[in-house]
């Protein structure tokens, strides 16, 4: 019963201590080190392609919903439908 109760006890120490030392090595981004998405100028590159900038903010903006949506006031001409 006694040696029981030791591997019980050891095995409980095994699984606390694989627990703590998976706590401990979690992936963390250094703080020290830039990333290289932060060095990257998205801009200056689309610049390069060939892209044209204020097109593509005309399109972000129209997409996003920020332009007006410019209707007619009077609604259609109801000579054109019978």
């Amino acid at each position: 019963m006694a040696t029981a109760s030791k591997t019980r006890l050891m095995l409980l120490f095994i699984m606390i201590l694989l627990m703590v030392i998976m706590r401990n090595s979690e992936a963390r981004p250094s703080h020290g080190i830039s990333t290289t998405a932060k060095k990257v100028d998205s801009g200056a590159i689309l610049k390069k392609l060939g892209y044209d900038l204020s097109k593509i903010a005309y399109y972000r903006r129209m997409l996003s919903g920020d332009i007006p949506n410019r209707v007619s006031p009077g609604g259609p001409d109801p000579q054109h439908h019978y």
